[in-house]
């Protein structure tokens, strides 16, 4: 019985290491400023056009791709790339690595941006 116990604690603090492996590898990645840049720039020419998008839904309500669900979702993904963006221009500034998980955070903003109607430009 005791060497179950023994294996039991052994496997349970070998997945233990793993995940804190995985927890650093995911948390402690940092990503250089260039990159932040060039996915800083991105959003901003996708922010336009969601702008742009919005400003035209304003007065169309009745098209189809104007629908509340899509604006809500553009509305959404554009304060979150843009809280990520104001987060990593601070790494901008020092010339610094910027941690992974804000950098990650503003691509999945893009991303998300890129999936809707805003992407496609102003409906017909």
């Amino acid at each position: 019985m005791k060497k179950l116990i023994i294996i039991a604690l052994a496997i349970g603090l070998g997945a233990c290491a793993q995940l804190k492996t995985v927890y650093s590898l995911v948390t402690d990645t940092a990503v250089s400023p260039t990159q932040v840049i060039v996915a800083a720039n991105s959003f901003d020419a996708i922010e336009g056009t969601a702008t742009q998008y919005l400003v035209y839904c304003k007065s169309n309500l009745t098209v189809p791709a104007c629908s509340a669900d899509n604006r809500r979702a553009v509305i959404k993904y554009t304060r979150a790339g843009r809280a990520a963006r104001n987060q990593l221009e601070t790494y901008i500034v020092q010339n610094a690595n910027a941690p992974s998980a804000i950098y990650n955070t503003l691509v999945a903003a893009i991303n998300s941006l890129n999936a809707t109607p805003a992407a496609q430009g102003a409906p017909k």
